[in-house]
């Protein structure tokens, strides 16, 4: 299974339409790169981007064609879920997919994101909506592939780019600018930015000369499981590595 956000791209599209598929992945990359700069707000008003986007990738598996982006989509009400629920397709384009879309678009709507409310934005909304549409994600790129969802749920995973403050990136540049952080928490920060990545580049990146010293590092990191470090020396953050990254991150 390709784990390049470009190999992913090619899988969706290869069973959705092009259009589409970029609306979708640009609204995914902004919900993430928003909820990992803790503005809960924009996260989820970005949801509703990608549930448009998803709901058209709906009506072209279901219907054999999608409203048009720039086209206003029907109101999406029960009406509308039964139009998808009783056409003839896979389980999951048809119920599971548009019942999770309707409760990213209820929170979205209903709480204080695109309206006033009495709730305002926060982080359990928005976790909720973030690992909602990882859900729909993966689930749209299993039926375009065929895989397994453990394997479509890690290709997901690794392709996720976050914006941290303390990186800069500056065309093929990226660079931490913190003067103070060492060559450990600069390699989890970079793989927290962006994952699978090999030792050479995340070398390059810090700008570690020593190979040698650079990979007691990392397997030290692995020996800890903060990271993962393939035989092929291609590192993954990992759920343990991802809030020790944070806390360099958001100064915790």
């Amino acid at each position: 299974m390709a784990s390049s956000k470009l190999d992913i791209v090619k899988e969706l599209k290869s069973a959705y339409p092009d259009d589409v598929v970029d609306a979708l992945i640009e609204a995914f990359d902004t919900i993430e790169s928003n909820f990992s700069a803790r503005k809960w707000k924009a996260s989820e008003l970005d949801a509703g981007h990608f549930v448009e986007a998803t709901r058209r990738v709906i009506e072209h598996v279901l219907f054999g064609k999608h409203t048009p982006i720039g086209k206003s989509l029907p109101n999406f009400n029960d009406k509308e879920l039964r139009r998808y629920e009783q056409a003839q397709g896979d389980e999951s384009i048809r119920i599971l997919i548009p019942r999770m879309l309707k409760s990213i678009y209820g929170i979205r709507n209903k709480r204080g994101v695109g309206h006033i409310g009495l709730i305002s934005p926060n982080e359990m909304d928005s976790t909720y909506i973030l690992y909602s549409v990882k859900w729909v994600l993966a689930e749209l790129l299993r039926l375009a592939s065929g895989k397994n969802p453990d394997v479509v749920q890690g290709a997901i995973s690794q392709i996720v780019e976050r914006q941290t403050p303390l990186i800069w990136k500056s065309g093929d540049i990226v660079r931490i600018i913190e003067p103070k952080c060492g060559a450990r928490d600069q390699i989890l920060i970079h793989l927290y930015d962006q994952s699978p990545q090999k030792v050479p580049e995340l070398m390059e990146k810090i700008e570690y000369k020593n190979r040698t010293n650079f990979l007691k590092i990392v397997k030290r990191l692995h020996s800890k499981g903060l990271i993962h470090m393939a035989s092929n020396e291609e590192c993954l953050i990992t759920p343990a590595g991802i809030p020790e990254a944070e806390k360099h991150i958001h100064g915790k």
